[in-house]
């Protein structure tokens, strides 16, 4: 699918008010149709709306429609007088609109329809053999189409079509014309091209191919025209300047050049073809005047324009070429620019000797979005220019992605040592001190098990994401083992997902106990899961791996359901006032949709929501956002009780805490095992015994195993307590069982 873009709307045009038919809307107006194809309703009607009532080409256009590349091929088989197709490169898949390009040209045979291509993916690129293979006009990605450019782009495409079509009896000709361009638009060679148009007009003109070619670059002077290519007794003049030909011949091009049209001289005909870019090709052909009623004035305009389109054509294939290899912000080499370099080492046998660190911007996204994009853009040049000072020839600098760089070289300079130090100091960005802190990934080809460049980018992005998860600012280097706990994330993913539409992840619930008289006042659901083959998966390996993948929001919405259900259950065999615990992660509580899923769970099940504590760790509970605020209040408001789970492991603010609509402290169970008798008061726990009874909250202590720690939390004035002492986590038909050997 295409990332949404709306087409921008400039001024530079005055839109007609609608109102009474005018006389130029009979039948006799000449009307374009033109299809959009496009999966994004909003680019039809910005396209629709910027062309209101503008004329082109003396006529109006009639708008067509698509939204999927096989909508359009359906419409393009009924519909054949199509002026012009504006196609969305990325729409079903990424080659829909390529594809539906060569169904065009190649099934339905449409061979003078006008195609733009246009994408709101800024990193994709059509082939380069799509644009001359199948005579595309144009290709612009959303954001630059702007009115004008929208204006321009057909306008100019359906100039095209009219001109084609204008010429039916010299249509055999023209096509071959066309076709021969196409072939030359792909020369790389500048004088290839400018000799082949040349050939081409001779024979258009039925001539001998005698002359010679110049071409005028945008911002030169006439004085700087040289002889790009030559044929016949004009060859040997290759390189030398316009202003040592004869004078006939001199003028005859600056009239050309000066008129933009064919200008006959005394002795032969120039013909100026002006590219996009303000460039000139000028043709100049040995020619009696008699040879001017050989061709016709319109074939000429459309020898012109058809060329004129092969040089912007060739621009266009120049840019996409550099956007295949290089960043277009910063001018550096790209990805696939270095996995090719990378490939190249693996080749040649010389990878033991080289190294790929990987460095990301910390926090970046944050300053794009509080700072704004252009002081982004300023860092990453700011950025970009101090690693190529030290760079210089000695490692390749690339730029990955958004934040990310890459530096590959030498494994004796590509070091933490040579890396590091350019960060210690500020960068200059818009004439303002800035530090920035990086995370670095680093992998030694040699070390990376597949020879190939693919697998040596992703062994460094799997430095830097161990990096990061252990500490930004800091830095990791790869190692195989990386690999095999990467393998291993991704096969308990998939597992994981399997095991959510089958019965593989089930709830287990343990006790909670007043440690008053040891009376049952309430469970904590927990999740489990055990895999086809029956080997249980612990939760300290599966809820990372959920947590990072965002599975855990449904795997959390999992055990509420289930939870809620059971709790309703037990409140209808036993007793009412039982209430049930159940951990919410911080993916799941920050999801938009939280509240409402959760609400819609509560009235499913059909308890009280008095009854339910939702678990949240200290980092949510400590947020101080609004919307963290508005949901614990909320939560709160509808009688929900609330416990901040791990009490004590985080960084909480007393101020804060005073403040927050919390119920319940859960002591750690790292605490309570390290209590003893002579310093428990002073211990973590007692602390926080001690800070729940001031703040008015509640205290459970988790992790009970021993009589002595039941005795001492007791004495300390700890209420309630779960743990192996009392109950271990039980599926629902042996917590049945377990109750029913409580006392009454």
């Amino acid at each position: 699918m295409t990332a949404q873009h709306d087409l921008q709307l400039d001024e530079p045009f005055l839109f007609a008010e609608e109102g009474p038919a005018h006389p130029d809307d009979a039948a006799s107006v000449l009307h374009w149709r033109c299809l959009i194809v496009d999966d994004d309703e909003g680019v039809h009607q910005s396209m629709v709306f910027a062309m209101n009532n503008l004329m082109v080409e003396g006529g109006r256009i009639e708008w067509l429609h698509a939204y999927s590349a096989r909508e359009a091929r359906e419409l393009l088989a009924r519909e054949r007088d199509v002026a012009l197709i504006v196609l969305d490169v990325v729409m079903e898949h990424e080659q829909a609109g390529l594809d539906l390009v060569r169904a065009i040209r190649v099934d339905l045979g449409l061979a003078d329809t006008r195609i733009i291509l246009h994408t709101g993916q800024p990193g994709f690129a059509p082939e380069i053999a799509a644009i001359r293979d199948y005579d595309i006009n144009d290709y612009r990605t959303k954001s630059e189409l702007t009115r004008n450019h929208i204006y321009t782009c057909l306008a100019s495409a359906i100039r095209t079509y009219r001109q084609i079509r204008s010429i039916e009896a010299s249509r055999q000709q023209l096509r071959r014309i066309i076709q021969a361009g196409n072939v030359l638009m792909s020369q790389a060679d500048e004088a290839t091209f400018a000799q082949g148009a040349l050939e081409l007009f001779s024979g258009l003109l039925q001539i001998e191919s005698s002359g010679l070619t110049l071409l005028h670059h945008p911002g030169s002077s006439i004085a700087e025209l040289q002889v790009v290519s030559a044929s016949g007794e004009w060859r040997a003049r290759t390189g030398q300047a316009l202003t040592s030909l004869g004078e006939d011949i001199r003028n005859c091009c600056l009239r050309s050049l000066e008129s933009r049209q064919a200008e006959w001289g005394a002795t032969g005909v120039a013909l100026s073809i002006p590219g996009r870019d303000g460039g000139m090709l000028v043709l100049y052909l040995d020619a009696l005047p008699q040879a001017r009623r050989l061709v016709d004035d319109s074939v000429l305009e459309i020898f012109v324009a058809h060329f004129s389109a092969c040089l912007n054509n060739r621009l266009l294939l120049g840019r996409l070429h550099h956007d295949a290899f290089f960043d277009r912000l910063l001018g550096l080499p790209n990805r696939r620019c270095l996995n090719e370099l990378v490939e190249a080492h693996y080749a040649d046998g010389t990878q033991a000797q080289m190294t790929l660190a990987l460095i990301d911007i910390d926090r970046f996204g944050e300053i794009n979005e509080a700072l704004g994009q252009t002081f982004g853009d300023a860092l990453l040049q700011a950025m970009a220019g101090r690693l190529e000072a030290s760079v210089q020839r000695k490692a390749m600098l690339a730029r990955l992605s958004a934040d990310i760089f890459a530096v590959f070289g030498p494994s004796d300079w590509v070091t933490p040592e040579q890396l590091l130090p350019l960060f210690a100091t500020p960068l200059s960005v818009l004439d303002q001190e800035t530090m920035v802190s990086v995370t670095i990934g680093l992998t030694r080809l040699v070390e990376v098990e597949a020879s190939d460049g693919a697998a040596a980018l992703e062994a460094a992005f799997q430095a830097l994401r161990t990096a990061k998860t252990t500490q930004r600012g800091q830095l990791a280097w790869y190692s195989p083992d990386l690999s095999r706990q990467t393998h291993e994330r991704v096969n308990l993913l998939n597992g994981l997902r399997m095991a959510l539409r089958s019965a593989g992840l089930f709830v287990v619930y343990q006790p909670q106990i007043a440690l008053g008289d040891r009376r049952l006042i309430g469970l904590e659901a927990l999740v489990r899961w055990r895999t086809e083959s029956g080997e249980p998966i612990g939760p300290d390996r599966f809820i990372p791996v959920a947590e990072q993948s965002g599975l855990i929001r449904e795997i959390g919405f999992f055990v509420l359901r289930e939870a809620c259900g059971v709790l309703a259950s037990l409140h209808r065999e036993g007793d009412a006032r039982l209430r049930m615990a159940v951990n919410v992660s911080a993916i799941q509580f920050r999801h938009p949709a939280f509240l409402q899923e959760l609400k819609c769970i509560i009235a499913d099940s059909g308890i009280d929501a008095r009854c339910l504590e939702l678990e949240i760790t200290e980092s949510i509970a400590m947020e101080d956002t609004v919307y963290v605020r508005e949901t614990l209040d909320a939560l709160h408001a509808m009688g929900i009780q609330l416990a901040i789970d791990d009490f004590g492991t985080g960084y909480s603010s007393l101020a804060q805490l005073k403040g927050l609509a919390v119920d319940r402290l859960k002591i750690d169970k790292a605490f309570v095992r390290d209590l003893n008798e002579a310093d428990a008061d002073a211990s973590i726990a007692g602390v926080v015994i001690q800070l729940g009874r001031r703040l008015g909250k509640e205290v459970i202590a988790e992790g009970v195993e021993t009589e002595d720690q039941a005795m001492l939390l007791g004495r300390m004035g700890c209420p309630e307590a779960q743990g192996y002492l009392f109950g271990r986590p039980m599926p629902l038909d042996e917590l049945r069982a377990w109750i029913g050997r409580q006392p009454a």
